[in-house]
């Protein structure tokens, strides 16, 4: 079985300096381990403008953010402080705070209820605070914060991939699309149970799985087991898993220049290049025709930087532009949150 409990994760917990019952939910979670830069930052609390301060320059910085606002948005305390002639200007900092979260944590669904009236983050996880209700426990509310954690980890793990594991991502890629060692090149990078878990992910729900797991049989590699099925993270809302409709090259071509731009659509235009029947002049008069010409070579040099797609298979010379990473940008943030 996989053992997620040895990997540890970084976690920073910010919350206002003169709220006793905050500080007790936080030391009952666990003050986390944080030696750095940490991966998640947890911030307790609405109010203080310094702790939200903190977060969003954590955020800036790369670290994912957890929101417990221990009631602070329930509507009864919204109207209180309308009083204030701030309040507007408060309230957008919550918002944006509340918006750049991976997760809000609500401690009961009444709050839930509150938050979802609002409409500023989909993603909202109830557990219950052993501070304030015997309807569970401390040890209970500590595990399910950190299973939220774990998700938040587990969630757009492209962003976490080392370059190592990108490396090997593109050398398994090839691997399974070809069947055969021999086309790749280059040391096989070695990477931990942690860069596995990202990669196998990331696979997963870019739907090209089997086509890493050729590669790891081609490569004569032992991947760790780790059933991905299994894992819970969080998706964008339009999240749909990746598709090819397209039966013949121009139809993938025009298929992805419709938007459709994901790493499966790339691994299918891949294997479609390597196919004996590929007329180039013919086709590259198409798309021309088409006017996907273009588009098409700037295809070509994110293909060749995903999966290595060698010179010899390609009908264009390959289009390195601004639109290239437009390209390139929509690929890397498919499963951004």
């Amino acid at each position: 079985m996989h053992n997620t409990e040895k990997m540890t994760i970084n976690i920073q917990h910010l919350f206002p300096d003169n709220d006793p019952l905050i500080a007790r939910h936080v030391s009952m979670i666990g003050s986390g381990q944080h030696d750095g830069k940490p991966d998640i930052v947890h911030v307790h609390g609405c109010w203080q403008f310094k702790v939200v301060r903190q977060a969003l320059q954590a955020h800036r910085q790369g670290a994912r953010i957890v929101f417990t606002p221990h009631g602070g948005l329930e509507p009864w305390i919204i109207n209180e402080r309308r009083l204030s002639e701030k309040l507007c200007k408060t309230l957008l900092w919550q918002r944006r705070l509340v918006e750049c979260s991976y997760v809000v944590i609500v401690q009961g669904s009444m709050e839930a209820e509150a938050l979802q009236q609002l409409a500023w983050n989909p993603r909202i996880e109830v557990v219950r605070n052993a501070v304030v209700t015997n309807s569970i426990t401390p040890e209970a509310m500590a595990q399910q914060t950190k299973e939220v954690y774990r998700k938040v980890m587990d969630s757009n793990t492209l962003a976490l991939m080392s370059a190592d594991t990108r490396r090997l991502m593109t050398l398994l890629l090839k691997a399974g699309i070809t069947g055969d060692r021999r086309w790749t090149s280059g040391d096989i990078p070695t990477i931990d149970e942690q860069e596995w878990r990202r990669l196998l992910i990331y696979a997963n729900q870019e739907n090209v799985r089997t086509v890493v797991d050729k590669g790891t049989h081609v490569l004569g590699i032992r991947e760790p087991y780790i059933d991905t099925n299994q894992i819970k993270s969080y998706l964008p809302t339009d999240y749909k898993e990746p598709k090819v409709e397209a039966h013949d090259l121009t139809g993938l071509i025009g298929e992805m220049h419709r938007g459709n731009l994901t790493l499966r659509h790339f691994v299918e235009l891949d294997r479609a290049l390597r196919r004996d029947d590929v007329e180039d002049d013919r086709l590259c008069d198409t798309l021309d025709e088409n006017r996907q010409l273009k588009f098409f070579r700037r295809l070509l040099f994110v293909l060749h930087e995903l999966t290595d797609l060698d010179e010899g298979f390609m009908p264009a010379k390959p289009l390195d532009d601004r639109q290239t990473k437009i390209i390139r940008n929509q690929l890397t943030n498919h499963l951004r949150i």
